[in-house]
């Protein structure tokens, strides 16, 4: 189920953060999705995007999309196949999981931004005598 959520995701071209923020999951859900999701989790991922089909997400049977049933892989600009090229669909997955880290990276950065600007705080000069 992860691995179709995570098409999803490529699909939307955006990252696991700002999918689990849109929908008011926890961090970290996508990476946690196993053989199955909870079905509040399913009714809230349902009501922000409602043209995924969760019954592909469920089972990989049918077309991602709904409305969809025919098209294998949909390209949302175009609504053409995405089946031409025999590698596009692995580089899309590649390219999406790159943004992931990307994303998880810049965060971390500014989380460590924010830590050394606290703890540099104002400094406090201590004059030494002389003498």
């Amino acid at each position: 189920m992860k691995k179709r959520l995570i098409e999803f995701l490529a699909y939307l071209k955006i990252g696991q953060d700002k999918f689990e923020k849109n929908v008011g999951l926890s961090r970290g859900f996508v990476n946690k999705v196993g053989d199955s999701i909870r079905e509040k989790n399913l009714d809230k991922i349902s009501s922000v995007y409602p043209e995924l089909n969760i019954s592909w997400l469920k089972t990989g049977n049918g077309s991602m999309l709904i409305g969809n049933e025919n098209i294998v892989g949909v390209d949302k600009k175009s609504n053409s196949s995405t089946n031409e090229c025999p590698y596009c669909e692995d580089l899309k997955k590649e390219n999406a999981e790159l943004k992931r880290l990307l994303e998880s990276k810049n965060e971390t950065i500014q989380a460590f931004k924010l830590i050394i600007e606290e703890r540099s705080g104002p400094r406090k000069v201590i004059k030494r005598k002389t003498g």
